[in-house]
């Protein structure tokens, strides 16, 4: 079979890569208007609205105040509502007063929720550095536990400091 005159391979590339770039460009149009007509921002994670609890203390009671946050939807909800509070208060926040009990130097180690709604936190040895006092330990407590509990289908919570339950948080 022979090609007809016309017919040339550079202008067969050519014409593919027109063909493709036309392609391409429609694609980009339509992924751009799917992703408009569904609300969705491209490259952002979704994220969801949830409460953690700071304090703000005064020389007779510590109370705990609910603050509003926006965390990543990716990450299993107890632990980036965790990660959320031990960011702790804003600038904004700690000018209203609020702040957070637990120590700087606590990280989350891992965080479970089990089918009845038992949440097992457990936090690095840094949760339990410099406290002292059995209302700032109490604080803390509270400040996570309520945290966890604010989440629909936790029911209660267990502590751990490196995987021990025993002694931890104690004045």
């Amino acid at each position: 079979m022979s090609r007809p005159r016309w017919f040339s391979w550079t202008s067969c590339r050519s014409y593919r890569r027109f063909v493709v770039r036309k392609l391409l460009a429609a694609g980009c149009v339509v992924m751009l208007v799917a992703v408009a007509a569904t609300g969705c921002r491209a490259g952002s994670p979704p994220q969801v609205d949830v409460k953690v609890f700071l304090v703000r203390a005064s020389s007779q009671e510590t109370e705990l105040v609910t603050v509003p946050r926006r965390v990543s939807a990716e990450l299993p909800l107890a632990e980036a509502v965790l990660r959320e509070l031990l960011k702790g208060p804003t600038a904004a926040e700690r000018r209203q007063g609020l702040a957070s009990l637990i120590p700087e130097g606590a990280a989350l180690r891992s965080v479970s929720v089990t089918e009845t709604g038992v949440a097992r936190a457990d936090f690095s040895e840094g949760l339990q550095q410099g406290i002292g006092g059995s209302m700032r330990v109490l604080g803390i407590r509270q400040q996570i536990e309520t945290t966890l509990m604010a989440i629909p289908g936790i029911t209660s919570v267990i502590l751990s400091v490196e995987g021990e339950t025993e002694g931890i948080l104690q004045p």
